[in-house]
């Protein structure tokens, strides 16, 4: 893993209120903010992605959920479409930060984090969905995405990125 971005998809409240799974959404974003907090550590990207139809950008339920941690540090991106690459700044962002590797993590794995892992694949960078990291509308659903696609743990993420 070389110089690698972590992309958190779409942790807004209008989403986390939508799913039933209300268990591995909170679970997923615990993940996430151990794996954000290191990523900032090690001076790596995190960019937060927010989803317009979760309610426009001066919403309550457009913003992130509490939980999630944010730093000034990170960079945000505002998409319409399910893949976060398709009309956004996303891969402009990549490319100027120099990053070839991205792990993405988020809601909903049937949607959103799927589609943009497939526009990640189709621009040539690595991709892989971060473990425990990823929540959705169904948990049978997020099992078996996560079980045809490149999936990372914590800890190896930790051991590729302690290099660097």
């Amino acid at each position: 893993m070389s110089n690698t971005a972590l992309l958190i998809v779409d942790m807004q409240k209008n989403c986390k209120e939508e799913t039933s799974c209300k268990a591995s959404f909170e679970k997923a974003v615990e993940y996430i903010n151990e794996i954000s907090q290191y990523f900032r550590r090690k001076k790596h990207p995190v960019i937060i992605i927010q989803d317009v139809e979760a309610g426009g950008s001066e919403t309550d339920g457009f913003k992130c959920v509490d939980e999630l941690i944010v730093s000034d540090s990170d960079f945000f991106v505002q998409k319409s479409f399910s893949n976060a690459f398709w009309e956004t700044e996303l891969d402009t962002i990549l490319q100027r930060e120099g990053v070839d590797c991205v792990v993405i993590s988020g809601f909903a794995a049937e949607y959103c984090v799927l589609f943009t892992y497939n526009g990640a694949i189709e621009r040539g960078y690595n991709v892989f969905l971060l473990q425990n990291g990823i929540a959705g509308f169904s948990d049978d659903e997020i099992k078996r995405i996560q079980l045809l696609r490149s999936v990372v743990s914590y800890e190896a993420i930790e051991y590729f990125l302690k290099e660097s």
